[in-house]
């Protein structure tokens, strides 16, 4: 238990696709189960008292006649401009794969004009920041009231935001800055840490249970499949158990997958299926009639819930939707309601199941295949808002009866799962002991010319050692399934070649890849940027170095190592090097050097991201 000198208030905070939740803790208590959940979201569209989540949704005064501020949640109603599904353009790299898939465009055809779009006047990481200011402004106010404002005012925030463990580094960093801009972490004391949004999940989970030490249903050497099924994605990760009593230890065993099917694909097959049943009559409905947050849809989200739980074949589901047809099979004119038959709703289900078990047979085949024997699947835990579907568990368990020894199960609260392991994984420090890399990450480095081999286009002459070298071959350092932690770094000796007086600043560009086998140039479209190390030489003492008079002039040769280190709870990259290659007394020169790149970013909405690091600059923007 901490000792309350260095007491603070953690606070989860799973920023969805879909929908936004937050759970906080005081850092004396010491259980999952003194963990809190807000559940008091305001809207008059919400359809309960309390609701796990609320929609991530923003509608902006200005485009909103008659509205009195920004309105945002389940204050959002379905006549309102509204800008929803915008974390997604946090990573454009995702977001080239989107405009590259069909699925994708036909379910955001569905959805309405709001989804993935951006008032003319606002950035991603605005619109993202926007309506994180208001989840920031609303989370104080239940602090005040739950814990009073005297206590609150005092206390230090540590604030724990789940991110897609698929995302760019990129992404991350986005999602960090948009949180910052909201107002997370302004206070003197107050800290922002990232965690994949599985492993909030995995954390919850697994402590749930193993709690109180009752250990029956995991235990050490056991292999789990956590598969959290959300509105948009559906991520699945694979965990060996290490030991569950006094300490919980676990470690990551294969590279996570996953795939877009979450439920709301199960939304497209609906309206796919009504313009297949009542064509134009219903495609030139208004979207506020039949889109996110109407009667209709509502009214579906609590089918979907209950679809399954009953085993009756000539069940009906009926959604309220005013046609102007005569009575069918399908429509009732008198009670203005579409029906649906339990085998049409299976039809929805179908395709977005097949694909969730699909993944989760194949990661597990490759958890076999890694573990050797040792610790093979036996165990999978459905998490997410999704994971809770009655026909999704009866589908998942069929699966795990035809593969002897597998087991599934549904904690309690599913959809609550990933907001809680944020909070406990600051609360009692649980994580995994070593995580797998997603990505090859390495830099651009200058090694020498490989005849017939290099192109000869990307050849140049070195001066200074007279030989000839190669531009835009990367040395990859670390490499895609590798476990790594906290201390793990990407290192590369480096070689700077100058004079006095000119280029007082190098740079060095790190690259990543998320292919097995990963491309040898940085050229390869495959091979994604990251951002760039500047290194600052002013005062460094040259006298100490090797040199040499090239062309007339003598150049100096700096040799030094950089560490990039990748595991930090920052959730972002964070840099170093040695001090001897790099004076501590430049810090504060970089810091304003920084300061000063970060307005230019701002200006530019978000075209470039810089992030400070240890000792020098690390920059994020579009691969140039």
């Amino acid at each position: 238990m901490t000792s309350f000198k260095n007491h603070k208030i953690i606070i989860g905070v799973d920023y969805g696709t879909t929908f936004t939740g937050v759970s906080y803790v005081p850092s004396t208590k010491s259980s999952i189960k003194d963990i809190n959940i807000i559940r008091s979201w305001p809207g008059p569209s919400k359809e309960a008292d309390e609701a796990w989540k609320t929609p991530s949704r923003i509608a902006y005064a200005s485009e909103n006649m008659g509205a009195y501020g920004n309105h945002w949640g389940y204050q959002v109603t379905p006549k309102m401009k509204s800008y929803s599904w915008t974390k997604l353009l946090l990573d454009d790299a995702d977001n080239r794969i989107r405009q590259d898939d069909s699925s994708v465009a036909d379910l955001l055809k569905s959805q309405g004009d709001g989804l993935m779009k951006l008032p003319p006047y606002r950035s991603a990481t605005a619109v993202c920041a926007d309506y994180l200011c208001e989840i920031y402004k609303f989370t104080i106010a239940e602090l005040n009231k739950r814990l009073s404002p005297e206590v609150v005012s005092i206390t230090p925030f540590e604030f724990w935001f789940t991110v897609p463990a698929i995302w760019s580094d990129k992404a991350k960093n986005a999602t960090k800055q948009a949180a910052t801009l909201a107002g997370f972490a302004s206070r003197p004391g107050d800290t922002i840490f990232l965690i994949p949004e599985p492993e909030a999940a995995a954390i919850a989970s697994l402590k749930s249970l193993t709690h109180d030490g009752v250990d029956s249903q995991v235990k050490p050497g056991d292999g789990i499949l956590v598969c959290d099924c959300g509105g948009g994605t559906v991520d699945i990760t694979a965990y060996s158990i290490k030991t569950t009593s006094p300490i919980l230890k676990f470690e990551e065993l294969i590279v996570g997958t996953g795939g877009k099917c979450g439920s709301t694909f199960i939304d497209r097959q609906l309206h796919a299926w009504m313009s297949t049943k009542f064509g134009s009559t219903f495609d030139k409905i208004a979207f506020e009639k039949k889109g996110p947050g109407s009667r209709f849809m509502k009214e579906f989200e609590s089918q979907k819930r209950e679809f399954g739980k009953s085993r009756e074949l000539n069940q009906v589901f009926e959604l309220p939707l005013v046609m102007p047809l005569k009575d069918s099979l399908h429509y009732d004119s008198d009670e203005c309601v579409v029906k649906i038959t339990a085998l049409e709703m299976a039809l929805f289900f179908d395709p977005v199941v097949k694909e969730i078990t699909r993944l989760i047979a194949r990661q597990v085949e490759i958890a076999g295949t890694a573990a050797r024997g040792r610790h093979n699947i036996n165990t999978i835990i459905l998490v997410g808002g999704f994971g809770d579907s009655a026909y999704l568990n009866d589908s998942v368990r069929l699966w795990c009866r035809a593969h002897a020894g597998i087991r599934l199960i549904c904690p309690e609260s599913p959809q609550a799962a990933i907001v809680r392991g944020a909070a406990l994984r600051g609360l009692e420090g649980t994580k995994p002991l070593s995580r797998r890399c997603r990505r090859h990450y390495g830099f651009e480095m200058g090694d020498i010319f490989r005849e017939g081999i290099d192109p000869q286009c990307d050849g140049f002459w070195d001066e200074y050692d007279n030989v000839k070298r190669c531009r835009n071959r990367v040395q990859w350092e670390i490499s895609k399934g590798q476990a790594i932690d906290e201390t793990t770094f990407i290192s590369s000796k480096f070689f700077i070649k100058y004079s006095l007086g000119r280029h007082s600043t190098h740079e060095f560009e790190l690259f990543c890849c998320s292919m097995e086998a990963p491309p040898e140039y940085t050229t390869d479209p495959r091979v994604e940027y990251v951002g760039t190390v500047f290194m600052q030489l002013n005062n460094v003492d040259h006298y100490t170095l090797e040199s040499k008079i090239v062309q007339g002039e003598r150049k100096y040769l700096l040799n030094f190592e950089s560490q990039i280190f990748l595991g930090k709870d920052e959730g972002v990259f964070s840099y170093s090097s040695p001090p001897d290659a790099y004076p501590s007394n430049n810090w504060q020169e970089d810091e304003k050097a920084d300061e000063k790149t970060d307005e230019k970013a701002d200006e530019k909405a978000d075209e470039e991201v810089n992030e400070e690091v240890d000792e020098e600059i690390f920059e994020e923007c579009p691969r140039r």
